[in-house]
């Protein structure tokens, strides 16, 4: 019997960009530490998951009391109506302390080094579905009635969308 796999695609294909950036030192030690050197600190042991440092859902507009950077990172948009391969988009949010956004002494943003650092991961790469990944999109902003900004960007994979044996 064919049964439709188009959601366990999203997942499979969720997974394997999830798995890439919990591999990345670099971008855990951006998130983990808040001073501004964090790759000269120690490697990040923690799940950061489990932490609540990398969340995946959708960021609710809630700041916590604790200063934290903060990654949300979900699928937030697909088209399913083809027969062979559709299109996915992921969404990264990143929340930072604005004190936290300039890694000062350095000359950068700690935001563009997380995405950089994902960029360099995924970017043009084959890593999920069955064409390269494309980060296509971003933007900053200031959440409202905080002292933290976000960039969040857009990961565009095509899937397969295929029906098959389960």
């Amino acid at each position: 019997m064919e049964t439709s796999r188009k959601f366990a695609f999203i997942e499979n294909n969720f997974t394997k960009l999830l798995g890439l950036i919990l591999d990345n030192q670099n971008i855990k030690k951006y998130i983990y530490y808040l001073g501004n050197d964090p790759l000269s600190q120690p490697d990040v042991e923690s799940n950061l998951i489990e932490t609540g440092h990398i969340v995946l859902t959708m960021f609710d507009g809630e700041i916590e009391t604790e200063e934290k950077i903060k990654m949300y990172f979900y699928p937030a948009v697909g088209d399913l109506r083809s027969d062979v391969i559709s299109d996915l988009t992921f969404e990264l949010d990143i929340l930072i302390p604005i004190s936290k956004w300039l890694l000062h002494g350095q000359g950068l943003i700690r935001p563009f080094r997380i995405m950089d650092e994902i960029s360099q991961l995924i970017d043009q790469q084959k890593v999920a579905g069955i064409k390269e990944a494309k980060i296509t999109d971003f933007r900053c902003f200031r959440v409202e009635k905080s002292n933290y900004g976000c960039l969040s960007a857009l990961i565009k994979i095509k899937s397969s969308a295929m029906k098959g044996l389960r």
